[in-house]
């Protein structure tokens, strides 16, 4: 099946971002493809809520110019739609994109023709129940995290796995991240790297005060509970990097894999473990 029509989201704010524009829509209108072209939201502090406004939109492909963020606000922007994401990299890492920004006038045909495979990639969905308030609903393909925020001292947080206490934590927070989100927020704090064809979740602390708080790596049919103790001080929750509402030790955050999974299409012959490597300088 070739592909009749495209919807670009494009970071306006990358430095080779027209450029890249330019040349891919030269390439979309000499191929007649359909167009539809969005900009990324900036970073604020109502973002979450402006992804998820319900607008619809049909295509055969959404094609996502920046970086790992801008292909994260866009799975936010699409959840559920079952339309796959292409990410073309004009960012820093580029972990989850697939062609470089200057390949995209020798690439872009080959992903025309439907010459891509798509990695169905685990999400999250997480509930925060807080017993004077309505829950809060929040959605992540790569983590959510308990963070102490502005508070300027340590938070205590206690954690389950299923109904079965897990551990308790003094620390900066606590990041809950699916296979994709591994090399991310819970690389930098100490996390493992697992293949996105694996089904868990990563637990990883971000500064925990005893040394003997490390990662843990639970089943992803298990729902994990997290709760800042008594006497903690407040949090802040984000996901995928945007604030989604603060947290007291009144509430409890319950996180499970979601069923609206990320379609994001590849190149065949990119290899995780080779992207791994250049990605990471690994020699």
């Amino acid at each position: 099946m070739k592909i009749s029509k495209v919807i670009v989201v494009i970071n306006q704010s990358k430095a080779h971002a027209q450029k890249t524009a330019r040349t891919l829509r030269e390439v979309l209108d000499r191929c007649r493809v359909k167009q539809q072209w969005l900009d990324a939201i900036p970073a604020s502090k109502n973002a979450y809520a402006m992804l998820h406004r319900d607008a619809r939109h049909s295509a055969d492909l959404v094609i996502a110019c920046g970086g790992d963020g801008t292909l994260l606000q866009t799975a936010h922007r699409f959840k559920g739609s079952g339309i796959p994401i292409l990410g073309i990299n004009i960012g820093y890492m580029g972990f989850i994109t697939s062609i470089e920004g200057k390949n995209v006038k020798s690439e872009i045909h080959r992903i025309l023709d439907a010459e891509f495979v798509v990695s169905e990639r685990m999400a999250l969905d997480l509930t925060v129940h807080n017993i004077s308030k309505k829950p809060v609903l929040g959605w992540a393909l790569n983590d959510t995290v308990i963070t102490r925020g502005a508070n300027p001292h340590l938070i205590n947080l206690c954690s389950k796995v299923g109904n079965r206490r897990l551990m308790e934590y003094r620390c900066d927070g606590l990041i809950v991240a699916t296979p994709t989100g591994s090399t991310a927020y819970s690389l930098a704090a100490g996390g493992p790297i697992v293949s996105p064809e694996c089904n868990v979740l990563v637990m990883t602390p971000i500064c925990a005060q005893a040394l003997s708080n490390r990662p843990v790596i639970v089943n992803s049919t298990e729902t994990i509970q997290i709760s800042l103790a008594a006497g903690s001080g407040n949090g802040t929750l984000q996901v995928d990097g945007m604030d989604l509402v603060g947290v007291t030790p009144e509430c409890t955050l319950t996180v499970k894999s979601s069923k609206d999974r990320v379609p994001i299409a590849f190149l065949p012959e990119i290899n995780y473990y080779d992207m791994l490597g250049r990605k990471l300088k690994w020699s």
